[in-house]
Formats: structure tokens, sequence, C-alpha cells
């Protein structure tokens, strides 16, 4: 049942994204650059980026050997970069509002440090250390 609820939250997940990139198009084609359409541009582009700067750095596809912390430093680095240029190409904030960008930028890495920390803690009780999991993990795919 559990597989059941998961897939039919991915499909409806998966449509939703494709629906609203769909529409934002056309309202593009039809209205312009409006506001509404830009924002939700700029966040599905965000979106799309952030998910492949995680499969980038937290898989081995590209990245062999590297430390948990390492990957974390190597998405937390890369992601904030990404999600400004997002942010000011989709206007989220003026562009001269240094206090908007400042706060953007403590809420960036507050919430990172946050769900790094509350995700080592449970994995630390459920799985012991990131670290040994991976090298379980490799010793797993040599045999």
């Amino acid at each position: 049942m559990r597989n059941i609820v998961k897939s039919a939250f991915v499909r409806a997940c998966v449509t939703f994204t494709v629906a609203m990139a769909l529409w934002c198009a056309a309202g593009l084609v039809f209205a312009g650059p409006v506001e509404g359409i830009v924002i939700t541009l700029s966040l599905l582009a965000a979106a799309l980026a952030l998910c492949a700067l995680q499969a980038f750095w937290f898989t081995e596809a590209v990245i062999g050997r590297l430390s948990y912390p390492a990957r974390i430093a190597g998405f937390g680095l890369t992601g904030l970069p990404v999600l400004v240029l997002c942010a000011a190409l989709g206007g989220w904030f003026p562009l001269d509002n240094i206090g908007a960008w400042v706060s953007f930028v403590a809420i960036y890495l507050v919430a990172l440090a946050a769900i790094t920390a509350g995700y080592t803690l449970h994995y630390r009780r459920t799985a012991g250390s990131f670290d040994a999991a991976l090298a379980r993990y490799r010793e797993s795919r040599k045999g």
C-alpha cells in the first residue's frame, strides 16, 4: 500500500510540474512575461537546477569517492548561486533591496544547516554515519 501511495504522489508531482510548465509557456505566448508567469518559471528552473545539483553531488555518477560533509558543502556552495540567479531573473525581490537579499541568503544558510543537522541526527540514529553507510554501499556494488 505504501508503494502505491508513493507512486501516486510522484505521478501527481510530475503531472503538476509538466502542466505548470506548459501553462506558463502558453501564458508567455498569450500574455507575455507577466510577473506571476516569470516567478513560476523561475521557481521551476530553481527546482530543476537543485535536482540536477543533488544528482551531481549525492550520487557517484560524476563524483566518485567524496565524504558526505564535502558533498553537503559542494551542494550548498553551488546551490546558493543557482537560487540567487533564479531569484534575480525571476524578480523574487527587487534587485536594489539589499536587506531582502541578505535575508534570503541568511534563510538559505539557516535552512541548509537545519536540514543537514536534522537529517544527520536521524541518519545516525537509523544507520550510523553517512561515510560508513557509503562504504557499505560501495562494498556491495563491488561484489
